[in-house]
């Protein structure tokens, strides 16, 4: 048997508990083989400096400390105690970070004389508030309590913690399908809200995360809109298809009614014995699974999808879980099926009863997909093609990454600044006639567009389109004719451009006279050439230059 597999038998009664039980068998049997994809790796040294941060307690904790460790205490209250190297804080600000083999301590504030850098490659800290305050610490940092029991097991944490230290890099990014920003405008910061370890951070137009403060938590990869961020161990596809082939052995030996149950490796153990027709799958970490996997099962065959929450998960993590829980009820609901048949459950909950996908649909046969919109989009199209109402669209709250934007037409001069930001080329321009096309399966509910347009004409609405045809073809939003140049004839800009403009500048000195007014008709072309011929103008446009140079513009 392997991680990611567990049997977990029920005493059955009945002739369907005793097939479902061999058709389980049959299904651990075959996915027993499969590979998790390779993932790279993170490195961390340590030469064994342990910083002992606390009081009288942490001077006695850090004599205790042996070779081929060697600690340094770090005095926030009491008095020096002799054969303890120790640095007292003496009321200077304290800000530590850093990881395994490379913490830093700063005192005081830097450029001052009383500022002093500190280095460890491991800290204990016994202050009554952690001085790193991620709800999944670094690797190399323990808060602790100072009971004598707390201190045990701060010289249990550190011993042996001396030299190099791997672990897999948990996620891989492609910023170029990223929804964070654009040409300075913000867009999506699901993941940076998510992570529990604090470990990703905004730079500019993208992300970026900290391997090595990042402890596989997943939760990035599942509340990312676009799968710009990906779990890389295990990779989602290879759950996916763990999944599919479960289901797959599953019913092709006779089981009847199955239900996939997903847990967190850090508490498979602990689980109760499950009824017959559960399928227990374990991964390294329950938020690394997203909804486009959860909906996958239940297209594959699965009457129902159960997340056991055994308090593992950190609670940020958890929140946004949930958030997708309700996002996919929604979908479920949408089409009439039960919203429940995704729950996220206690492991006490296992036994009770499971709501039921309406039907349920014969198993789809799709592949596991890398591409997490497009396993949504296939398995949600499955489900809907075998509901029984084919409803058109459902609404979803806020923070779903489907929906679409609306346009006030009423604003909107079609400057296309939007088009341009768009991350996930879910806006289009129309080719020769001015047009704001919408491609609506794209569309990530990011917000760029909405906060790169001048005249904050666009409104967010989340929803999801179900019909994969309307979701494929492009919508218009927006159309006006096209306005000529009054001089040659060709097309630049819109009607609505340059009503706005001629509106704006009605006023302006320099545009006073009808002569004026009609080059802000012309092309560009044809605008120099006017403003060239005109000596009015040329000489209006040197008295205005003065008088920027002399206001200082």
């Amino acid at each position: 048997m392997t991680r990611g597999d567990l049997m977990m038998d029920s005493a059955g009664q009945t002739p369907d508990d005793n097939r479902n039980r061999r058709a389980r068998s049959a299904a651990a049997a075959a996915v027993e083989g499969l590979v998790t994809g390779p993932s790279g790796t993170v490195t961390y040294t340590s030469r064994g400096r342990v910083m002992v941060i606390g009081g009288e307690e942490a001077q006695w904790l850090a004599a205790r400390i042996a070779e081929p460790l060697h600690a340094e205490v770090l005095l926030t209250d009491g008095d020096l105690e002799p054969g303890v190297p120790t640095t007292p804080q003496a009321g200077r600000r304290l800000v530590l970070s850093g990881h395994l083999g490379a913490f830093v301590a700063e005192l005081g504030e830097p450029g001052r004389h009383n500022h002093q850098r500190l280095a460890a490659d491991l800290v204990l800290d016994l202050g009554d508030k952690p001085l790193i305050a991620a709800e999944i610490p670094p690797p190399g940092y323990w808060h602790l309590g100072r009971e004598p029991g707390d201190l045990d097991a701060g010289l249990l944490a550190v011993d042996g913690m001396v030299g190099t230290f791997e672990k897999p890099r948990f996620f891989a990014y492609d910023p170029g399908i990223c929804a964070h920003a654009r040409s300075g405008r913000s867009g999506c910061s699901r993941c940076i809200e998510a992570c529990p370890a604090e470990a990703i951070v905004s730079i500019g137009e993208r992300i970026e995360v900290d391997p090595n403060l990042c402890q596989g938590g997943g939760i990035c990869a599942s509340v990312c809109p676009t799968g710009a961020i990906r779990y890389a161990y295990p990779p989602a596809i290879d759950t996916a298809e763990r999944v599919r082939r479960l289901l797959a052995a599953y019913l092709a030996a006779g089981g009847s009614a199955p239900r996939v149950l997903f847990v967190a490796d850090a508490d498979a153990a602990d689980l109760p014995s499950a009824p017959a027709n559960v399928l227990p799958v374990a991964v390294e970490e329950l938020a690394s699974v997203g909804h486009e996997i959860w909906l996958a099962a239940l297209a594959w065959g699965a009457h129902g999808v159960a997340l056991v929450d055994g308090g593992s998960v950190p609670v940020r993590s958890l929140t946004a879980l949930r958030a997708q829980v309700e996002t996919t009820a929604q979908l479920l609901r949408g089409m009439g099926h039960a919203d429940a048949a995704v729950r996220l459950i206690g492991a006490d909950a296992i036994g009770e009863g499971w709501p039921s996908v309406d039907g349920p649909p014969p198993a789809a046969t799709f592949a596991a997909l890398a591409d997490k919109r497009q396993l949504a989009a296939l398995a949600l199209d499955h489900l809907w093609r075998h509901s029984a109402t084919h409803p058109i669209s459902c609404e979803l709250s806020a923070a779903a990454p489907y929906g679409c934007i609306e346009v006030d037409t009423a604003r909107c001069t079609l400057c296309m600044a939007c088009t341009s930001v768009c991350p996930a080329k879910a806006l289009g321009a129309g080719d020769e006639v001015p047009r704001l096309d919408l491609f609506e399966g794209n569309c990530v509910q990011c917000g760029i567009c909405a906060n790169a347009c001048p005249e904050q004409a666009i409104t967010l609405r989340a929803r999801y389109l179900y019909d994969p045809e309307d979701r494929r073809r492009p919508r218009t939003l927006h159309e006006d004719r096209p306005f000529c140049c009054v001089r040659c004839g060709k097309p630049f800009a819109t009607h609505a451009v340059i009503d706005r403009i001629l509106g704006r500048l009605a006023d302006h000195a320099m545009f006073q006279n009808e002569r004026a007014r009609q080059r802000l008709q012309m092309c560009e072309d044809c605008r120099v050439v006017d403003a060239v011929q005109d000596t009015e103008a040329m000489q209006a446009g040197l008295r205005f230059a003065d008088e920027q140079k002399e206001n200082g513009g």
